[in-house]
């Protein structure tokens, strides 16, 4: 067994799945090929325990927005280490990220912090009901592993299984599941339901689908003709598609809106706000944590905000996205096969053939040859601003030798 293997081994002795995270779940049809445990990271790279460096698109699956150890980040998190990590009152830096976040996102007046993305939509469920004095929620997308956001009825089911997954049925006749982009059913939903709707919890991209702006406006006027609230979750979307979140990226103020991953680059803070009047609901809501103040991931998610600001980070995301985009396309058209590139460019998916068994193959085969070139191939590809025009280059590359093994092995997929 290598080295990577008997950790595993162990660590599935010890832990169930072997690792805290559903998505880190080691992949068995990639044995051999995809690293098992990542040792440290750098950049745009991470290092397996064997001692081998991956370029990597995973982006730690999606907190790493500036790159791995980003000395700006780096350094605020020092600098705060030296004064303490959680205290018996408040800290300034709670202050600090506050006032950068309302800046920054057009319609955030108030904000509150939590540790995680399930936390804030949860957070802005419990707010949307006291707010509103309703209890139906309508989801749309995965929010998380919260019990309302794995029960419910609707065309789309829950991430998760639910039979048996220990949410009570009762909560099933409170929750309404839409897919991304299905008007239809967002228009019969209101027309039954529409006065009993607290709020419609959604994303406002899902990075699987083509972006559907009508949607996004119609749920905005829906949700304000029926007197609920809109709440963007934007654990994943917020601060890739533009600096002032999806609101801006689509023109649409929601009500509340949740943040995470990407917010501190790496290190564990999630927040959630919106408009001052439904946020000060919060003064008869308790909803509170110890470590919601923790200062080291405040400190970071600052300087991760000041770097937002100053620097070219999501023009930069684009243009590499893009690169990747158009170089895959023409090796594709050169080598004959039916495959391109879908998404928006911070986070683009791959598609071989008509998105059917033999091209979900195809892409098996195709990662599986990156993962042999070093390249830790991931869906969607999440870009971060340490990749360089030259790192998509190298992926390029692997990429044009991936794709002569799939014509090789799949001659069906050609033009």
């Amino acid at each position: 067994m290598t080295k990577s293997e008997r950790l595993f081994e162990e660590a599935s002795r010890l832990m169930p799945w072997g690792t805290q995270t559903n998505a880190k779940r080691p992949d068995a049809s990639f044995a051999g090929v995809m690293p098992l445990l990542i040792e440290r990271a750098l950049g745009c790279r991470i290092q397996d325990v064997e001692g081998r460096w991956y370029l990597d698109y995973r982006s730690a699956l999606g907190p790493i927005i500036l790159g791995y150890q980003h000395p700006t980040v780096a350094a605020a998190v020092r600098r705060q280490m030296e004064k303490g990590v959680l205290f018996s009152m408040a800290s300034p830096v709670e202050l600090d990220v506050a006032a950068s976040l309302v800046e920054l996102v057009p319609g955030l007046e108030q904000v509150r912090f939590m540790k995680t993305g399930n936390d804030a939509n949860n957070a802005c469920v419990r707010l949307a009901r006291a707010f509103t004095g309703r209890d139906h929620l309508v989801t749309c997308g995965y929010h998380g592993h919260g019990d309302w956001f794995s029960c419910g009825h609707g065309e789309v089911p829950g991430l998760f299984p639910r039979a048996g997954n220990g949410v009570p049925r009762l909560l099933d006749s409170l929750v309404t599941r839409l897919s991304y982009g299905d008007l239809t059913a967002t228009e019969q939903v209101f027309a039954r339901r529409g006065d009993e709707i607290a709020a419609v919890i959604m994303v406002p991209y899902d990075w699987g689908e083509p972006v559907a702006h009508d949607f996004v406006r119609r749920m905005r006027e829906l949700t304000q003709r029926h007197g609920a609230l809109l709440i963007f979750d934007e654990v994943l979307t917020g601060f890739r598609l533009a600096r002032g979140g999806a609101e801006e990226f689509f023109g649409v103020r929601p009500d509340l809106r949740t943040f995470a991953k990407a917010l501190a680059n790496g290190y564990p803070l999630s927040a959630y706000g919106g408009r001052r009047d439904v946020m000060e609901k919060l003064y008869d809501v308790i909803l509170t944590t110890t470590h919601a103040g923790e200062t080291l991931s405040l400190a970071a998610a600052g300087a991760t905000l000041q770097v937002l600001r100053d620097e070219p980070v999501i023009e930069h995301l684009w243009q590499m996205g893009e690169r990747l985009r158009d170089g895959f396309d023409a090796a594709a058209r050169e080598r004959g096969l039916k495959a391109r590139v879908f998404g928006l460019p911070p986070a683009v998916q791959f598609r071989f053939g008509e998105g059917d068994e033999a091209g979900d193959e195809a892409r098996h085969v195709f990662f599986r040859e990156l993962y042999r070139q070093g390249i830790f191939a991931a869906v969607p590809f999440l870009l971060n601003y340490a990749h360089q025009p030259a790192d998509i280059d190298e992926t390029l590359e692997a990429m044009r030798a991936a794709l002569d093994v799939v014509a090789g092995e799949m001659p069906a997929l050609a033009r």
